[in-house]
């Protein structure tokens, strides 16, 4: 019997113009991811939102399906509570092997003023699994 499954990695970024990479091993019954969403989470006082806060490249199956390379955004939690829509949600169809990696990367994009403030990027996988 097929269920839904989401699996959330946090990522911590620590410099300006950083590179974090993301890699991970998937469920052994996992078939199909069906959905992704990379968003930043952290506060930045007098900023709403930014479209492109961050960048990120995913790639499943050992490298074999690379269907993301996408601007990652920002949006404050007070514009997101208000909001009817998911900020970064992302649609896909990728099928997966057994036990397949998912790696890649992302990438600041500079976009505070100084001085910098750490923050995390959640990127969760929506998958079909057996």
């Amino acid at each position: 019997m097929e269920s839904v499954r989401r699996i959330t990695r946090v990522l911590e970024v620590e410099s300006s113009g950083a590179i974090v990479p993301i890699d991970l091993s998937l469920p052994t019954d996992a078939k199909e991811c069906f959905g992704l969403q990379a968003i930043v989470v952290g506060l930045f006082p007098g900023v709403d939102s930014v479209d492109d806060f961050g960048e990120f490249s995913v790639s499943f199956n050992g490298k074999a399906n690379h269907p993301v390379h996408q601007l990652v955004p920002y949006e404050s939690a007070q514009s997101r509570q208000v909001s009817t829509t998911r900020i970064g949600l992302l649609p896909l169809s990728t099928k997966l092997t057994s036990g397949g990696r998912i790696t890649g990367f992302y990438r600041d994009l500079e976009r505070q003023t100084e001085p910098f403030k750490s923050y995390q990027v959640r990127i969760s996988f929506n998958l079909i699994t057996e």
